[in-house]
């Protein structure tokens, strides 16, 4: 759990997520024991790591990959956005175009009362001294404004993001630049009329049945990951191991 605002404010919840993700690098599974009779075991380099988070979380996601050294990034395996915030200077065109039209019920109706002024005092919040106008651009809070080489850099991408979102275009624009600039595997799915963060009624959220769409958008996580982790032969852990 990273520090939240406005309690702790930016760049806190960076630091954090990056001093979460360097401990995961050199904390992977277990190797043998470290001698003869002994039931302690070698800590092993991770393997394969993929940071996730949506909205707030999603942003974070992005910026901590951005950040890593070469040793963490050699076991980075992917960034996972969904309805990511990565713009907390509320800056790209669908805050307009995605506002709630109750005569044609089209926008984000979830967040009907939001507008581009009321992100940018959310961002406020967290951002602190100095707020939106000399935080907002900066890449570990806004990775929508990382440079060309840090969105090379990045490990593989995957965007979900909803169609009435007022975000939508942070994720859009995002992968559009990652492409330009010759990133490899980014991807940005977005989903027709859904709102944010609609994956958390995957599996109904009390309203009994699941949200299609929902179960869909993480089914396509589950996939996206399988198909980037290293293919090893399944092992068992090392008797004896607490963590096994």
């Amino acid at each position: 759990d990273y520090r939240l605002a406005p309690e702790h404010r930016f760049p806190a919840a960076f630091e954090d997520g990056c001093s979460a993700l360097r401990w995961l690098a050199t904390h992977g599974p277990p190797g043998a024991p470290a001698g003869r009779g002994s039931r302690a075991f070698v800590e092993s380099p991770a393997r394969d790591l993929f940071v996730c988070g949506d909205s707030a979380g999603g942003g974070l996601a992005l910026s901590v990959c951005m950040a890593q050294s070469i040793s963490v990034r050699r076991c980075l395996r992917g960034a996972l956005g969904l309805s990511a915030w990565a713009d907390l200077s509320a800056s790209t065109p669908s805050y307009d175009s995605r506002q709630w039209d109750e005569e044609r019920c089209v926008g984000d109706a979830v967040n009907a009362g939001v507008t581009r002024k009321s992100g940018r005092e959310e961002a406020e919040v967290y951002l602190g001294s100095g707020g939106v106008a000399r935080h907002g651009r900066d890449w570990r809070a806004s990775p929508f404004f990382a440079s060309a080489a840090q969105l090379r850099r990045m490990p593989p991408v995957l965007l979900q993001v909803g169609d009435f979102e007022l975000i939508l275009d942070e994720s859009v624009l995002l992968q559009q630049r990652m492409q330009a600039v010759g990133h490899r595997d980014s991807t940005v799915v977005v989903y027709p009329r859904m709102w944010h963060c609609w994956h958390e009624y995957a599996e109904g959220s009390g309203l009994g049945q699941p949200l299609h769409a929902a179960a869909k958008a993480v089914s396509e996580l589950a996939r996206w990951v399988r198909a980037r982790a290293t293919k090893r032969a399944a092992k068992s852990s090392p008797e004896g191991d607490p963590r096994s």
